[in-house]
């Protein structure tokens, strides 16, 4: 063999051990799945010819060679055999079609036992620069008709189904085709010389060439439900072979120039010490680069039960919209891995859309209004936009490049709520693992999608609900004091109605001649006493008005002042003791005397104890007890209000703050009182806390700053 023709057995090497592998990890994917069965007998089929080729080839002695040239026709064999079986199968033709496999399969069996007589490969002679060309035999030349028909045929099948199928199938199919035709004609080059034409198989590589095109459309375009991993073997094939062809190419030159001449016996010795070093050395090579491969150029697919499983307890459930946004980036970009990964939210206030969290986005104040092209598009189709549909020849408006490249999204989803409103937009960017978004990511991400857009949403009115917490309290507390309509209604009246008839009573008794023998002394001493009567009942009343309109009257400003823990207490009993009382709720009081005043709004301080001791009422439905009782602790003021009421599930306690959560009948609440007490307690300084027993009784704990006098 001259240095020429190094890259003949090189060619071989190379096929051979691209097709072995990337047949083993299709099959390795999918064992039961005839398509993959039948690409793996494929390439090993190849793999068979090209190894035994490469042995033909770097061998002085015509025994072997003659050896060699029947092992490599025994994979040549079985060749169109496999790739026709593979074709009908990944078309997913008819009957018919698979009779003509079984067939085929019976003559290239006959041609494998013809290929071990004379009859097919009668001897060897040189051909060209080669010392040993095999001769073809009667049987020979009924085979490579044979095997040109099928690849014709098989080619035919792809072409008929090219031009029958649209979309992305359409779009697979024609790398096979491609592929089909760059493969089959290079390996058609190594059969000029077996009738003398003076060809030589320099087109021999492209049968590699073939595998990775078909092995290209498997992870691309899902051409047999293969992911990733088979990209991942491609890189690793191409970087071990090409490592593998530098150290080999030495090895070759070596033997050519140092040994050539030494005779069969030195040449295997040498190829022996050669091949036990590149043994050695391969493996440390394979190890490294399989840690190269994986770690730097791919990740790990992501898991879709651990993205759920993050949304559902991690981000879906976060009221703080920066939070929540920021959070799902976060969580995003790490989970699937992406190089970058963005949120956009619309402002009300300026009405456009605004970047509001990123990651691997470089330009970070990203505005666009309504009218944008790639707002206006999600906002009226509602579908989301993926590069992967903006192909080559779809002509796409310039703005949207503009903004992809912008904001770097191969994917970009509009959120869109129940309402069909679209709040923001999430853009997510290439994945770190080379992989394009499929039918699988979508069915992921969309609902996904829906749910952030509800979330968000729900974010969004609880800053304007913080905002605007007061009236919302304000409307909460008019409420519930209507409820207690009864108890007002004898708080006044029943003052009111003892002045009447203390009136009537000295009027009637006046009309009887009840005072005839009563001195004028004497009655202007009898009205006396009781216009003090009517005087005290009627300031009952307007005590009970006073604090009634107090209460109710929202506060237009925040105002911070000394407020009197037991004053306010009593203020808000004043209102709700009847009804409490015909409840049969008793009601303790153990606040002493040197208790400090606290720092704070005094009408939110009313709003608190008034939710607190109306809820912990509620909770009693039969005779029972509230304990109210406040104490100083160390520069604090603590505040305990007490219910032998039914009780809160430990499981349920921590949720009882949270909005929209209540406990009581559907329509009997809104679940918003101890969410925004808990929201007016931190803002007026203080803490406060819950601990309950089923069938006990429920207590909360106030803790309140003691006010500070100032120095005289």
């Amino acid at each position: 063999m001259n240095s020429s023709n190094i890259y003949y057995p090189l060619s071989g090497l190379i096929n051979a051990f691209t097709s072995i592998i990337l047949g083993l990890f299709v099959l390795s994917k999918n064992r039961s799945n005839i398509k993959h069965i039948t690409y793996a007998l494929f390439c090993l089929s190849i793999a068979v010819w090209s190894s035994f080729y490469f042995a033909w080839l770097v061998t002085d002695v015509e025994g072997v060679a003659l050896f060699c040239s029947r092992g490599f026709m025994a994979g040549a064999i079985f060749i169109p055999c496999f790739y026709l079986h593979h074709i009908v199968t990944l078309l997913n033709l008819n009957v018919v079609k698979r009779r003509l496999i079984r067939l085929i399969y019976g003559f290239s069996f006959i041609a494998l036992l013809a290929n071990l007589t004379p009859d097919f490969v009668t001897g060897l002679t040189p051909r060209l620069s080669f010392k040993f060309w095999p001769i073809p035999g009667i049987i020979f030349n009924i085979f490579l008709p044979t095997w040109g028909f099928i690849a014709v045929y098989g080619a035919y099948l792809i072409l008929k189904s090219y031009n029958n199928s649209i979309g992305v199938e359409k779009n697979r199919l024609r790398y096979v085709l491609i592929g089909t035709i760059i493969g089959w004609s290079g390996g058609a080059t190594n059969y000029f010389l077996w009738y003398g034409i003076s060809v030589p198989p320099f087109l021999n590589i492209l049968v590699s060439v073939y595998i990775g095109i078909v092995a290209y459309a498997i992870v691309r375009h899902q051409l047999m439900d293969i992911e990733v991993i088979i990209k991942r073997t491609l890189v690793f094939a191409g970087l071990l072979a090409s490592t593998f062809a530098i150290i080999v190419l030495p090895t070759l030159i070596i033997q050519e120039y140092l040994v050539g001449r030494a005779g069969f016996v030195v040449r295997l010795a040498g190829l022996t010490i050669s091949g036990i070093f590149i043994i050695f050395a391969m493996q440390r090579i394979k190890d490294f680069l399989a840690n190269v491969t994986d770690k730097f150029l791919f990740q790990k697919k992501y898991d879709y039960k651990e993205l759920l499983k993050t949304f559902t307890s991690e981000v879906l459930t976060v009221l703080d919209l920066n939070k929540l946004v920021k959070t799902t980036v976060d969580k995003l970009s790490q989970i699937i891995k992406l190089d970058s990964c963005g949120i956009l939210l619309f402002d009300e206030n300026k009405g456009d859309y605004r970047l509001v969290a990123s990651q691997g986005i470089k330009e970070k104040n990203i505005i666009m209004t309504p009218e944008n092209t790639l707002v206006s598009f999600l906002s009226k189709t509602k579908t989301s936009l993926s590069t992967k549909l903006l192909e080559k020849g779809t002509k796409t408006p310039e703005r949207i490049k503009e903004d992809m490249e912008r904001l770097k999204f191969d994917l970009a989803i509009p959120l869109i709520t129940i309402q069909g409103e679209m709040p923001g937009i999430l853009t997510l960017g290439k994945k770190k693992s080379d992989e394009d978004y499929t039918q699988d990511d979508m069915d992921i991400l969309l609902p996904l999608a829906r749910t952030l857009a509800i979330a968000i949403s729900n974010a969004q009115m609880f800053v304007e609900l913080g905002e605007t917490q007061a009236e919302a309290a304000q409307k909460d507390k008019m409420a519930v004091i209507g409820t207690l309509s009864a108890g007002i209604n004898h708080e006044i009246c029943n003052p009111l109605g003892i002045a009447r008839g203390h009136c009537e009573a000295f009027l009637l008794n006046m009309k009887d001649g009840l005072y005839k023998d009563k001195t004028s002394e004497e009655l202007i001493e009898k009205a006396q006493v009781i216009m003090g009567k009517v005087i005290h009942e009627t300031d009952r009343a307007t005590g009970i008005t006073k604090r009634l309109s107090s209460f109710s009257k929202p506060s237009k400003d925040v105002v911070s002042e000394d407020v009197n823990i037991k004053h306010e207490i009593a203020e808000v009993l004043a209102l709700v003791s009847y009804q409490m009382r015909l409840n049969k709720i008793d009601i303790v009081q153990d606040i002493g005397e040197d208790v400090p005043s606290i720092r704070a709004d005094k009408k939110q301080i009313q709003q608190i104890f008034f939710n607190l001791i109306r809820n912990s009422a509620q909770a009693i439905t039969e005779r029972g007890k509230l304990t109210i009782r406040a104490k100083r602790v160390d520069g604090k003021v603590f505040v305990e209000i007490e219910d032998t009421g039914h009780g809160i599930p430990e499981d349920k306690i921590e949720q009882i703050f949270n909005p929209f959560y209540t406990t009581k009948e559907p329509g009997k609440g809104t679940g918003l009182g101890l969410f925004i007490v808990r929201q007016v307690v931190e803002r007026n300084g203080g803490k406060i806390s819950v601990k309950s027993k089923v069938g006990e009784g429920t207590t909360f704990l106030l803790e309140f700053p003691a006010a500070v006098k100032a120095k005289a």
